[in-house]
């Protein structure tokens, strides 16, 4: 049986009563987190209205779906667009490290356009986000840890429009034909291009709409009859082969319908990039300990290799950031936000930006060091380990970790995320706030029209 036909009856067979109870819980906390991010990246960066305003203008003002940042009205296909790429903007959205992809801003965002489109009940939604996760966490895992990144090839991108025609062809009950066939025209739609890198474009940020995007035409032109590839994942011209320098195609279906790879997903507690929570974890840490910046004489940030690619090289660039999203992927300014403010919300993150840096900033950034170490590539991606050694005045200290905050060995609460909604929506009321994150806490009893329906206008 080929990957694409086991994850199409995959979809259609999981029922909410095969969930584990701890599944559910944590599938409902990733749903509010994306809710959050989906109008965090609205309200905190400057793309998320630019996003808003061209869709609007192609969507001619068909309904259907919701944009949750402003609660105005769009096209399924449109919505799940907008409301992709806002929640994967501030780098803030829930994620998965052993396939390293941010599965969530599309698997949600692509299950609520759908659940609303079908006035699906909070169970199918829930079902349906489990479903999501399972297969795109599988595909990022098939890829091979980074060996598809390596290639220039962002897996939070490609392996998401697949996930995204199981999502919609379950929520509309066609059945596993039509989302074998939707899978088959999807490899001709995976992209994520990580050129992004070069000069801080908003490119990633859209990856996660495009691909569920792309997910309603799939969908669309199969129950219309379309055929599409076979093979799609493991053929010699397939998704596997085009899109990884080192693929592990068994990966992709170890352990589906036994196992939730949705558990592993880690919601984050900062909305820097991944690689960048430990050095602020520790220095945050050490800073409240009473370390203090003009303290430090030198700052080495141990990392895995492709940690350093990401947020440690070249080093004078990351001391130097001149965008938002050179912040987000910069240890050094990690660094220097953790030691200077004690925290890193994105009050603080976009403050520190807006004001400009001060000496005592620039200088912290310019004496940290990102250095790739042996024994963290050694247990990484299962791990995200890292290490901060500190030189003061008064000798050297060292801080290690294995796991980090939001991880399932150190997880968020539900109501950690609640407040992250709060901070993420300053300008919506207390009791819109309040009436979503009550939906979503018992969601398993309400519908989708209950959890978004206070966030319409």
């Amino acid at each position: 049986m080929d990957i694409a036909r086991r994850y199409a009856e995959y979809a259609t067979d999981l029922r909410f009563e095969d969930l584990p109870a701890d599944v559910v819980d944590h599938a409902k906390k990733l749903i509010l987190d994306i809710i959050a991010n989906s109008i965090g990246g609205h309200e905190w960066m400057e793309a998320g209205p630019k996003i808003v305003a061209g869709i609007r203008a192609i969507n001619r003002g068909q309904g259907g779906a919701t944009v949750l940042a402003t609660g105005e009205q769009m096209a399924p296909e449109w919505a799940t667009l907008a409301n992709g790429g806002m929640a994967h903007g501030l780098d803030y959205d829930n994620h998965h490290a052993k396939g390293v992809i941010h599965s969530g801003s599309s698997v949600v965002n692509c299950a609520l356009a759908a659940g609303e489109e079908t006035g699906a009940s909070g169970k199918d939604l829930i079902t349906a986000v489990v479903v999501g996760y399972e297969i795109a966490n599988r595909l990022a895992m098939g890829l091979g840890p980074h060996s598809s990144h390596e290639i220039g090839s962002h897996p939070t991108g490609t392996c998401a429009t697949f996930a995204g025609s199981a999502i919609i062809g379950r929520l509309r009950g066609t059945g596993p034909d039509v989302i074998w066939n939707a899978m088959g025209l999807n490899g001709s739609q995976a992209a994520g291009s990580m050129q992004y890198v070069v000069n801080g474009a908003w490119n990633k940020r859209m990856h996660p709409g495009l691909a569920t995007h792309s997910s309603f035409i799939a969908v669309a032109l199969a129950q219309a009859g379309f055929v599409g590839a076979g093979e799609v994942f493991e053929g010699k011209q397939g998704f596997f082969q085009g899109y990884a320098l080192r693929p592990t195609p068994e990966r992709a279906l170890d352990g589906l319908g036994t196992e939730y790879e949705t558990m592993n997903m880690a919601i984050k507690p900062y909305s820097l990039c991944r690689y960048t929570h430990q050095t602020l974890e520790h220095l945050i840490g050490l800073a409240r300990e009473g370390l203090e910046p003009e303290q430090v004489k030198h700052i080495q940030v141990d990392i895995p290799t492709y940690g350093l690619q990401l947020v440690g090289s070249p080093i004078e660039a990351k001391r130097n950031p001149t965008s938002a999203v050179d912040a987000q992927f910069s240890a050094p300014f990690a660094a220097a936000l953790a030691l200077t403010q004690k925290r890193a919300g994105m009050d603080i993150f976009t403050r520190v930006l807006a004001d400009g840096f001060t000496d005592e900033f620039r200088r912290i950034m310019s004496v940290t060091d990102v250095v790739q170490a042996d024994d963290l590539d050694a247990i990484h991606p299962e791990f995200w380990p890292g290490r901060v050694i500190v030189e003061t005045d008064g000798g050297t200290i060292e801080r290690y970790a294995q796991h980090m905050r939001g991880e399932k060995e150190i997880p968020m609460s539900f109501d950690e995320v609640a407040d992250k909604l709060t901070e993420l929506s300053p300008n919506h009321s207390p009791d819109v706030r309040a009436a979503v994150v009550e939906a979503a806490a018992d969601l398993e009893n309400r519908t989708v029209a209950d959890l978004v329906g206070p966030l319409r206008t």
